[in-house]
This record gives C-alpha cells, sequence and structure tokens, in this order.
C-alpha cells in the first residue's frame, strides 16, 4: 500500500482520472469525487489553504454546499483539516484519500496476481494429467496446489522439474515435489551460508 500511496502523493498516479473510475467503491458520489479533484489540485499548486471560493465558481454546487461537504469528507476520513502554526489559516491535506486509494489499487493486484496462480495452476494440472496419461489423485492435486500457494516456486522451477520428470518413466508428482524440495532448500542453504560468511567478515575482517 505505501508504494501506491507514494505515487498517488506525487502525482505519479494520475489522482484524477484514479478518483473518476473508483470513488463508488469509496462510497463517494460524483459531486464528491469532483471536489476531491478540485482540492488535490490545489495541493499539487503549493497550495495548502483550504479556500473554497476558489473551487466553487466551478462546482455545480453553491460555496455554502462545498463546505458542508468537506465537513462532510473530514468526518468520513477522506481528509484532514488543521491550523497552521505559520500564518494561523486552516490548512487540510488528503493523506487519507490517497490511502484508501492505495488499499483499493492493492487489493486489485492482489486478486490479479491470484487469479494468475489460479490459471497457472490448472494449467499445470492439466499438464500432468495429459502427459501422466491419468486424472492426479486428491492428494497429488494438494501436492501441486501447494507448490503454488504455499512454497510459492515459481512457474519456471515447477516447469523445469515436470520437464526432468518426464525423461524417466514412472516418475510422477511426488518425484517432481521432491526436485524442487532440493532446488530450493539448498537454495535456502546457501543462502544462509553465505550470510553467515558475510557476518563472519564483517565481525573478524579478511586479514
Amino acid at each position: 500500500m505505501d508504494r501506491y500511496y507514494d505515487l498517488l502523493k506525487n502525482n505519479i498516479i494520475e489522482f484524477d482520472k484514479l478518483m473518476l473510475d473508483k470513488y463508488y467503491l469509496l462510497g463517494l458520489n460524483e459531486t464528491d469525487a469532483i471536489l476531491l479533484i478540485k482540492l488535490n489540485g490545489l495541493l499539487n499548486r503549493g497550495e495548502q489553504s483550504l479556500s473554497l471560493s476558489s473551487i466553487a465558481p466551478y462546482m455545480s454546487i453553491s460555496e455554502k454546499e462545498c463546505s458542508e461537504r468537506v465537513i462532510k469528507l473530514v468526518q468520513n476520513g477522506f481528509m484532514a483539516l488543521e491550523m497552521s502554526n505559520v500564518n494561523s489559516k486552516e490548512t487540510f491535506n488528503l493523506d487519507e484519500t490517497y490511502r484508501k486509494l492505495s488499499l483499493l489499487l492493492t487489493n486489485e493486484e492482489n486478486k490479479t496476481n491470484n487469479n494468475e496462480i489460479n490459471e497457472l495452476y490448472k494449467q499445470t494440472v492439466s499438464l500432468l494429467e495429459k502427459e501422466f496419461k491419468k486424472i492426479l489423485s486428491p492428494i497429488e492435486k494438494e501436492i501441486v496446489n501447494k507448490w503454488f500457494y504455499e512454497y510459492k516456486y515459481s512457474f519456471s522451477d515447477i516447469d523445469e522439474a515436470i520437464l526432468e520428470a518426464l525423461k524417466y518413466k514412472n516418475r510422477g508428482v511426488q518425484y517432481i515435489d521432491r526436485l524442487l524440495f532440493k532446488k530450493y532448500f539448498n537454495k535456502d542453504n546457501n543462502e544462509v551460508e553465505s550470510d553467515i560468511k558475510n557476518l563472519f567478515e564483517k565481525v573478524y575482517g579478511k586479514k
């Protein structure tokens, strides 16, 4: 979420378009969305003082209604108001709106990733059943499931292990599982050994 938050706050991700696309998912209506876009425009111009008189003429609502909507946006956690220590003027920020949008983007990204993993899992089961000329047992499917969801093996490594198993007869899912475990177990051990070696050299130094 922090990654998207920073991108939004620094206007690298286009706030206006994202707000117009996602406002209804935040429980906002069109008028509130436009008001937040206008307020974000002030921030982008370096204007942190809340000046509704500079916004209202470009809205279809009055300045009074703008004020009422700002109060509701504050109450609903979309913006914050505070008094400036410099000039005692009321300033605002939209940090909470950025966080809400960031959470939406993160959830959508996770959903996309899960859909991709689901598809890769189905493809792998289908490939194994085709090559082994049999329906995988529930236990075998559970093993394949763990490759993707629990152990998080890369698809390229899984594919490589399957190709290795197909070189031999009577080598099934359990054999592929052992190949993957050996590959990742050795990788983890090598990384640990490397970390220990680096720590040793930092502590004692090279003579």
